[in-house]
């Protein structure tokens, strides 16, 4: 018997374990009158960041993030270098910004000093609990380099929480960039 409490306790915690792994929610969308095909050289521009929020972060986290999209498309395309005849233009942008999460719950059902259960009477509940929390957005869009003509666009959100060093945002980021650029090119 033991033994079964202990086996449940501890799918219990690896359950809630994964549950705390988040990984971001991604969307693509692209033209689907344009045969990606034919790409061959790619060029990644410099990001320019302009919003207030988007300012806030750090130039290093920025080049590296550059990096890491250079990395991951060499491995499918050749790289232009800066000032090269590219097929291809990729841009990005990190979008930071507040979010509100509207939520309330019951406490009729929690653990209070008695226990309470289904069976109390007096349903006492608390009103709308508002949180504030930081929303980060990964933008990567790919464009035809001739005219700017956009090609296809990836986009990561996901929830950001306070106290990550630098390495840890970028080690994120860099997981961020895997997913998006894994939807390209689409596969019709």
């Amino acid at each position: 018997m033991r033994l079964i409490r202990l086996g449940v306790g501890l799918l219990l915690v690896l359950g809630l374990l994964a549950g705390c792994t988040s990984t971001p929610s991604v969307v693509t969308d692209y033209d689907p009158e344009f045969s990606f095909g034919e790409l061959t050289r790619f060029r990644v521009e410099l990001a320019e960041q302009e919003d207030g929020n988007s300012l806030l972060i750090s130039p290093f986290t920025l080049s590296h993030l550059q990096r890491v999209i250079e990395s991951h498309l060499a491995s499918r395309y050749e790289s232009a270098g800066e000032d090269g005849e590219a097929d291809f233009v990729v841009r990005y942008h990190i979008v930071v910004e507040d979010r509100l999460d509207v939520r309330s719950y019951d406490q009729r059902y929690g653990f209070g000093y008695y226990g309470y259960g289904p069976w109390y009477r007096y349903p006492y509940s608390h009103g709308p609990s508002p949180r504030v929390y930081r929303q980060g957005t990964l933008i990567i869009d790919i464009a035809r380099a001739e005219d700017n003509k956009p090609l296809w666009r990836g986009v990561a959100e996901q929830r950001l929480y306070d106290g990550l060093t630098p390495q840890e945002q970028r080690q994120r980021l860099s997981a961020a960039v895997t997913e998006v650029l894994s939807n390209f090119p689409p596969v019709r």
